[in-house]
């Protein structure tokens, strides 16, 4: 005898020897009261029929006449405890036949029987309920089953498990289908499905969603009858089974038909799948998954050797002698679900019936010895599965047995280190990726970097990163895999796949690529999945492709286009300084910001741009783009991006005032570019016809506070600086080189001529001098006044003197410059707002001999002015022109001779005011008694001419004397002078 595969719905002759092994143990049961002995109860020659389930086990027996259900005792039926084999109760379930057929349900602890008297009836009991006058369960229904008059015996039954239906077969080859509740209901309904002249079988029902299938089986047919509708019986199979032959599978719902050349399982569609298993077969059983198959017994010679005396000796009550004979009944256990033999055994003197309950299978000899089959744990299993390396089916066992993931890892992994210690390497890594998510990469990864298997490894770190378990160490050994390869084409696939699901750790892969000199792919990864800074340092920094770097910038949008800027800008001023000066325009502006806001953005740059810069309101896309509505935004300050320009100061001229007039109106229209720009600079201003800055000013809220106010000065001051300084002014460059561009850095200002140059010069001190004047200008006057001094910026000097009132100072300048004309100037023009300005220049002009010569008749000019406007005492004015022996006394006599005149003038008018009795005034008295007396003492001294020239002679600067004479009696003095 053999077991060979079978393909599925073939009647092919290709066969294959299935594995056996022996996966059950066997023990005999005995009778705990008699060991040497097997329970008494199984010792009965009369049991015939038998059901389990529910944690019972069911027998019925047979005695003379009297057929009885439920066992022990002859003539009656016994249910039993199967741990203990003892009887629980038994009852006589007929008194006019024996019981044919048992069905213990699963779902409830309900026995059905059907009983051989005429016609045959069926009793439901129920085994939870005892009927307390008869001491049995209670026989919940009673059903005669309505055979068209016809009796014969009864060879088959399946009852469904909802107790909805029953199902009878006869050997006359009728099938009666009783329908309705027949738990509760008092009718049921009963008809003949199926009349044929083959006897049935086996019968057995299927249901699938709410169609509820009866199988049929006869001798020489298989059929299907859909007791849910009115569908005629279908025929599935010309070939039936005998008695006995057929069994409903518990795990896969279909039926299973035992015949000489193999085993078939039916769906209700037709014949499924099917295993060669050649040889008579006298019944099948089904446990778990797996076909119990009983052979019929074979008389066997009387001359045996010793091996197969041992193999024999299972069944057995005693060893078999040479000239002994004897019948062999042989068992096999067939694992259905893993295609294998799980046990052969044979069995001596026949085998009455196989019990399946509690996790084991009871086989019944003739003799009435009962054998229990002990199925082996599924780890005993896989440890002999793995001493055969029989690892594949040792996966089918775990698969079969629910093991979890990490069970079946293992084996996984015990089956690749099978193979890996055989060099099968390719396989074995097919194993161990298996394994992926239950056992640690490492271990994989250490064995095939020591063994120097690259490919194979390159596989496993391929499926690590598509089942999402790699991390950024796996990521960069599968990069450098690729890179030692030069594997480009995989190099591809991997980091240019369509898959938006990330797999891998982006940030590691640019760095593995950049580091490689795989920059295409670097850059690919960086724009793809938004990794701005990796993109911008790979182009700017490796590739040297500037134009690309700053187009990108552009399209990020106000916020990450300012971050980048901030770190890259300098570079790509020095190579690209026109259009990142623009750039750098555009988003101090807002146009930056407001053009993104208008334009729709390009489906790469869709998910991100903007996305940090505002949070704006929810939009309806219905709308045009440039309805949306936005959040007030403000553009960045500008001084953070001045220190960038430190190799271009001309593109920060044309930065600041671009910038300056567009967010706050400027100081005057910038001018049009007229100095050389390269042509071949590409750049993408926005168009200020097309952006209204009040969208800035007022939609987006710029702020003018203090920051804004600090922002303002430190553009203008820079500004002043730049137009000041000859240290900013382009450069003459006249030379071209092999590829027709002038020398000097890329895109620098340039003039071709010296005359060009000071053209320049002139008119940015034109523009410092409208920066200084602007009235909407905010500048440190201060910084500003020490720029004009080192640009020696004349005309903003006077300003900035002139704007803060210092014309003490604007004086001192012209001073300085001897330039007289100014000083006269200046003095009739800031003279009556500080008089001080005169007794300055009155010491300007008496300062030195040259001075004083060549200025005698401004002197003049300005001592006239001061006594024709009584602008300052005399006193004051000799001492400005005392402060050194330059200025004579002749020079003032003219302007002291009208002063002393006009003081006697005002003192007559004074006199006359006053009444002719009084020789005070009233409100003068006090103060001029004090003067009178003190008139009195010089007046008795002004005759003393000695004791003045002495004392005018003896002092180091004669004009203090004249001065303090002066001062005390104008009166007196005008003696000794005349």
């Amino acid at each position: 005898m053999s077991i060979r595969g079978h393909h599925t719905q073939s009647n092919s002759n290709d066969q294959k020897q299935w594995r056996q092994f022996n996966f059950f143990d066997v023990q005999q049961v005995k009778d705990p009261n008699d060991p040497t002995k097997p329970p008494a109860i199984f010792l009965n020659p009369d049991l015939a029929v038998s059901t389990s389930g529910r944690g019972n086990i069911i027998l019925a027996d047979i005695l003379a006449l009297h057929f009885n259900c439920i066992l022990f005792k002859p003539g009656k039926n016994i249910m039993l405890n199967i741990k203990s084999f003892n009887v629980h109760q038994s009852f006589l379930a007929y008194e006019g036949g024996r019981v044919s057929h048992m069905k213990q349900m699963k779902q409830k602890n309900i026995l059905s029987t059907i009983g051989e008297e005429d016609p045959p009836i069926i009793k439901i009991w129920d085994l939870d309920k005892q009927d307390k006058s008869k001491g049995t369960p209670t026989c919940q229904r009673t059903i005669k089953v309505n055979h068209g008059g016809k009796p014969f015996p009864v060879s088959a039954l399946a009852v469904l498990e909802n107790l909805g239906q029953i199902a009878v077969g006869l050997t006359n080859g009728v099938v009666v289908l009783i329908k309705g509740d027949l738990y509760r209901d008092r009718y049921t309904r009963q008809k003949i499905i199926h009349e044929s002249d083959e006897p049935i079988t086996g019968l057995g029902f299927k249901e699938h969603n709410k169609t509820v299938i009866l199988f049929i089986v006869t001798t020489s047919k298989v059929l299907t009858y859909v007791t849910t509708s009115r569908s005629p019986i279908t025929i599935i199979d010309e070939q039936g089974a005998a008695l006995g032959c057929a069994v409903m599978s518990d795990t896969t719902h279909e039926m299973v038909v035992a015949k000489d050349e193999a085993i078939y399982f039916y769906e209700p569609d037709g014949r499924g799948p099917c295993f060669a298993y050649e040889g008579t077969k006298s019944s099948v059983t089904w446990f778990k998954s797996n076909l119990i198959i009983v052979s019929p017994p074979i008389s066997q010679p009387t001359r045996l050797t010793s091996t197969t005396r041992s193999a024999l000796s299972i069944g057995s009550g005693s060893t078999p002698t040479q000239s002994a004979p004897y019948e062999l009944t042989k068992v096999t256990i067939f694992d259905t679900a893993n295609k294998f033999i799980s046990y052969i055994g044979s069995f001596s003197h026949g085998v009455r019936m196989i019990i399946c309950e509690w996790g084991g299978i009871y086989i019944l000899g003739m003799e009435g010895k009962l054998y229990r089959l002990e199925e082996k744990d599924t780890p005993t299993k896989l440890e002999i599965l793995f001493k055969k390396n029989l690892y594949l089916l040792a996966i089918n066992l775990a698969h079969s047995q629910k093991y979890d993931d990490a069970g079946i890892s293992d084996i996984f992994k015990r089956y690749g280190d099978h193979l890996y210690s055989k060099a099968d390497y390719d396989n074995a890594m097919a194993q161990y990726i298996l394994t992926i998510g239950q056992l640690e990469p490492s271990y994989i990864i250490r064995k095939f970097l020591d063994a120097q298997r690259i490919h194979n490894l390159v596989n496993y770190l391929q499926e690590l990163h598509s089942r999402g378990f790699a991390n950024a160490d796996h990521t960069t050994l599968l990069l450098n895999c690729y890179t030692k390869l030069k594997d480009v084409a995989r190099l591809d696939q991997f980091i240019k796949t369509d898959n938006e699901e990330l797999k891998f750790d982006v940030e590691t892969a640019i760095k593995v690529c950049r580091q490689a000199g795989y920059y295409e792919h670097a850059v690919y990864l960086a724009e793809k999945f938004h990794e701005h800074d990796s993109y911008l340092k790979i182009q700017i920094e490796d590739v040297k492709d500037f134009e690309n770097a700053l187009e990108y910038i552009r399209k990020l949008g106000s916020t990450e286009a300012n971050r980048n800027l901030q770190k890259y800008g300098k570079i790509l001023l020095n190579h690209l300084p026109h259009p990142t000066t623009q750039l750098l325009i555009d988003l101090c502006t807002g146009d930056l910001f407001l053009t993104t806001q208008r334009s729709p953005p390009s489906p790469k740059t869709q998910n991100h741009i903007e996305a940090s810069n505002v949070q704006q309101a929810p939009t309806n896309s219905t709308k045009p783009i440039k309805e949306r509505p936005v959040s007030s935004y403000k553009p960045p300050p500008v001084r953070i991006f001045m220190s960038l320009f430190v190799d271009q100061p001309n593109y920060l001229i044309q930065f600041l005032e671009q910038v300056s007039h567009k967010r706050w109106g400027g100081f005057s229209t910038p001018r049009k570019q007229t100095l050389n720009v390269p042509k071949n600079v590409s750049s993408r201003p926005v168009s200020a016809s097309s952006i209204d800055m009040d969208d800035v000013v007022s939609k987006y809220s710029i702020e003018n506070n203090d920051s804004e106010s600090e922002e303002k000065k430190a553009v203008w001051n820079t500004l002043l600086e730049l137009y000041l300084s000859e240290a900013y002014l382009p450069p003459v460059i006249s030379g071209k080189d092999s590829k027709g561009r002038k020398y000097g850095a890329p895109g620098n200002f340039s003039v071709s001529t010296e005359t060009e140059r000071v053209k320049e010069k002139l008119l940015r001190k034109d523009k410092a001098l409208q920066l200084l004047k602007s009235q909407d200008v905010s500048y440190d006057s201060n910084q500003a006044l020490v720029l004009c001094y080192l640009a020696q910026f004349d005309e903003g000097i006077v300003y900035l003197y002139e704007k803060m009132n210092m014309y003490e100072e604007i004086l001192r300048f012209y001073m300085a410059k001897d330039d007289t004309e100014k000083v006269i100037q200046s003095l009739k023009t800031y003279g009556p707002q500080d008089q001080s300005l005169y007794l300055l220049a009155l010491a300007y002009f008496s300062s030195s001999p040259t001075t004083l010569s060549t200025s005698t008749s401004e002197l003049l000019q300005i001592l006239d002015h001061i006594d024709s406007h009584n602008l300052l005492p005399p006193l004051q004015v000799i001492q400005a022109l005392s402060r050194n022996s330059i200025a004579t006394l002749g020079m003032i006599k003219g302007y002291m001779g009208k002063r002393i005149e006009s003081e006697r003038k005002e003192t007559q008018v004074n006199r006359r005011c006053l009444p002719e009795s009084d020789r005070e005034c009233p409100q003068c008295a006090h103060s001029h008694r004090l003067i009178s007396d003190e008139r009195r003492a010089q007046e008795a001294n002004a005759d003393k001419h000695d004791l003045f020239f002495e004392r005018l002679n003896e002092a180091e600067d004669g004009f203090s004397v004249v001065a303090d004479y002066f001062s005390k009696n104008t009166m007196a003095f005008a003696k000794l002078i005349d």
